[in-house]
């Protein structure tokens, strides 16, 4: 059932949705908000750093050729570049836009939508890849994993 369910969010179709969601409930409840010129400026460098790091990772496999369709089995296991200090560097990315844009918000409340991608991506995503790269890849991509945490 977890496989069906991630069958039907892409996590970019899921990153729209946690920034769209932490946008209607900054909107409709500014209770909790925060106003810092640095906090702005933060949220700007974090989605800046996390969409270059994603476009990043979209280079190298595109480089190797091998998909970016998280449902089909990747042709070649890329361990360098960002992949040296994250398993999931696009996701990771895509978490540090998340992030910067409730920054820019500037609502405590908006976090949400960034708890629901961690959440999302962590139980339904990263496990079904992690198990077709394990049998894909086998005693290479269990090495992998014992020297790279999954996030960061």
């Amino acid at each position: 059932m977890c496989h069906d369910i991630y069958m039907f969010i892409s996590p970019l179709i899921l990153l729209l949705i946690a920034v769209s969601l932490s946008y209607f409930i900054s909107a409709q409840f500014p209770i909790l908000q925060f106003t810092d010129i640095t906090i702005s400026l933060i949220g700007i460098i974090l989605i800046s750093s996390g969409t270059g790091l994603c476009l990043w990772a979209i280079k190298l496999f595109k480089k190797h050729k091998t998909t970016l369709h998280p449902h089909k089995k990747p042709s070649k296991l890329i361990v360098h570049g960002p992949y040296r200090m994250s398993r999931n560097p696009m996701y990771l990315g895509c978490l540090m836009i998340s992030v910067g844009t409730v920054l820019l918000f500037a609502n405590v409340l908006a976090f949400v939508g960034p708890l629901i991608f961690f959440g999302y991506i962590s139980l339904f995503v990263i496990p079904i890849e992690e198990a077709m790269l394990t049998k894909g890849f086998g005693k290479s991509y269990k090495g992998y994993t014992k020297a790279i945490r999954r996030w960061l």
